[in-house]
């Protein structure tokens, strides 16, 4: 069956570069999201001139990702989700979609207004995109209202999903949710019922010991609860969860979910039958932070959300969720 959206990831951390940059196409259009890219740090086991060429190689991905396309679409202001650059090339008569300055931290709106002063005069059009809607003949570009990048009232503040929708197919790209743990972000992309989904996994590399963090757990829960969405074919989880080369281990009850529900599942360098780069970097040069890790099995999970539920930190809804999204056979 020929898809009516198709989705070409572009630069991802997979890839071995910070981003989430992605092409989505349709007979009416072409859209790039978020073309930006950053190098990865030195927790990241390849040797810094490896994690340059790297850089290099997928910015010029972006940018030829950029020519094609009529529609650039901009989610949030951090510089792995942009070009800072004047790059005539990459925005000159563009259509741009941005997320409105409205609710930004202080930091993020000294970044974007930096980011429009540099292409000022490029673009055919800048449109702030806030939970909006927008039809190019029979495909409809929609946005969704602002979603916190991770925790609610977290610090990097909020950003914008984006979805292309042609007939019945949707497609959808989910930006810096850090692995989907506020409830309004999943009430949102289930609404959309996508038949594929890209979701920023959650940023397991900020913590030492994640098979303790209740965050981590909900992350889980939650995105098995995606998996089960009945349109849903591919889930691509990527981002920060590809930054950390524990995350295999770390997110197995995912891996195994998926199969058991015969989803297309992993991150952008799987689903395209590729190692990640963290993992190849791992077995090439070692570990750089992380010497030891407990996986997160069915036990692990329970023994965390317990200990939260006794500790009154975790409402006990929590252990059903997990019941019925995680253990519990699907009949999807």
């Amino acid at each position: 069956m020929n898809s009516k959206v198709r989705l070409h990831p572009v630069a991802f951390d997979s890839f071995g570069v910070k981003g989430m940059c992605t092409r989505i196409e349709t007979k009416d259009l072409v859209v790039t999201i978020d073309p930006g890219a950053s190098m990865e740090t030195d927790i990241f086991p390849l040797p810094e001139e490896e994690r340059q060429k790297l850089l290099k190689r997928f910015q010029e991905a972006i940018f030829h990702s950029c020519l094609r396309s009529s529609i650039i679409v901009i989610t949030h202001y951090h510089l792995d989700h942009l070009t800072l650059a004047r790059e005539p090339q990459l925005y000159s008569g563009k259509v741009l979609f941005a997320k409105s300055l409205d609710d930004l931290p202080q930091k993020q709106v000294e970044t974007a207004q930096r980011f429009f002063k540099s292409i000022d005069g490029l673009p055919k059009e800048i449109i702030w995109a806030d939970g909006r809607q927008f039809k190019f003949k029979k495909t409809v570009v929609g946005f969704s209202l602002p979603l916190w990048h991770g925790q609610a009232e977290a610090e990097p503040g909020r950003v914008i999903m984006v979805y292309v929708k042609r007939g019945r197919e949707t497609v959808l790209v989910s930006s810096d949710v850090a692995g989907a743990t506020d409830p309004v972000t999943v009430e949102a992309v289930t609404a959309l019922n996508p038949v594929t989904a890209v979701i920023d996994g959650y940023p397991t590399y900020l913590k030492d010991s994640p098979a303790a963090d209740i965050e981590v757990i909900k992350s889980i829960i939650n995105l098995c609860r995606l998996l089960a969405l009945p349109n849903l074919k591919t889930l691509i989880v990527d981002h920060h969860l590809a930054r950390d080369y524990r995350y295999p281990a770390l997110f197995q009850l995912l891996y195994w979910k998926g199969k058991e529900l015969r989803k297309r599942f992993g991150t952008a360098a799987e689903i395209a039958g590729k190692r990640s780069a963290v993992l190849e970097g791992l077995e090439k040069y070692g570990t750089t932070r992380w010497q030891r890790w407990q996986p997160i099995g069915i036990k692990e999970a329970q023994r965390t959300m317990e200990k939260a539920v006794a500790e009154a930190s975790l409402d006990k809804k929590w252990l059903d969720e997990f019941s019925r999204w995680v253990i519990s056979p699907s009949k999807g």
